[in-house]
């Protein structure tokens, strides 16, 4: 079974995700302004603004608001936009994935400081029950294969203390939109970010293969109880494999 694909969800939607990426571009613009002037840094968010404008109407539709992963979907894609601006303007592969590292850090401070602010602690959130229960559901409902732009994972139950809980990602919505985009060579950059998202929030995280790294399929697992290292650089990671990274 194939859901409908509606064509100009993201046009119709385009207001909404240019103001979560001008959100996105205030971090940018500080890693920007550290590298340039003012006039140039501004100069570079106008291009990152137009490239993803440009962007967004060919991103592959997965169930727009009815599906979650969509958010997820358009942040990676905006990632895309600033990462080709970066490379036309001279920035080598293993730069812009620096460039990435830094940026994306300095979000996820202000995310951790929100969340603590709000009385939540970021290093539990995805152990909470109710959000593991959600993420069951949600991973259930990829097996059905509505749209074929979309995830497929299965949910891990927990193995003895070696993790709480995981998924094995057979497919990957953001490895086929840069495909069709013509920059899969930028996954990786996107896969690390998981590693970043643990470090940043401090939560454990472990995965030994990757599909941004040539894996099957990415074994994506959550740790209680364990300290995230760093996977900037990323060349100690079980999942690294240099055939992936590389100057383009």
């Amino acid at each position: 079974m194939v859901a409908k694909i509606v064509d100009d969800f993201y046009i119709r939607k385009k207001s909404k995700f240019m103001r979560s990426f001008n959100e996105r571009l205030a971090v940018v613009n500080e890693e920007l302004r550290k590298k340039f002037d003012d006039k140039k840094s501004e100069e570079l968010m106008s291009q990152m603004k137009a490239e993803f404008e440009k962007i967004l109407p060919d991103i592959p539709y997965i169930g727009g608001q009815k599906n979650p992963t969509t958010l997820v979907l358009v942040k990676c894609v905006s990632d895309l936009a600033i990462f080709r601006i970066l490379e036309k303007i001279g920035f080598s592969f293993k730069e812009i994935g620096e460039f990435h590292y830094n940026y994306v850090m300095a979000a996820l401070k202000l995310r951790k400081e929100a969340l603590e602010k709000a009385g939540r602690d970021p290093s539990q959130y995805p152990f909470d029950p109710v959000y593991m229960d959600y993420q069951k559901k949600l991973t259930e409902e990829t097996q059905m294969k509505l749209y074929p732009d979309d995830w497929v994972m299965d949910f891990i139950e927990r193995e003895g203390d070696s993790f709480e809980w995981g998924w094995d990602i057979t497919e990957c919505g953001v490895q086929k939109a840069f495909k069709k985009l013509g920059d899969e060579k930028y996954l990786p950059f996107i896969c690390l970010g998981d590693h970043y998202e643990a470090e940043g929030l401090g939560f454990g995280f472990s995965r030994t293969q990757a599909l941004g790294f040539g894996a099957p399929f990415c074994t994506h697992r959550f740790v209680k109880n364990y300290k995230t290292p760093s996977a900037w650089p990323p060349y100690d990671l079980e999942e690294f494999d240099s055939k992936y990274f590389q100057e383009k």
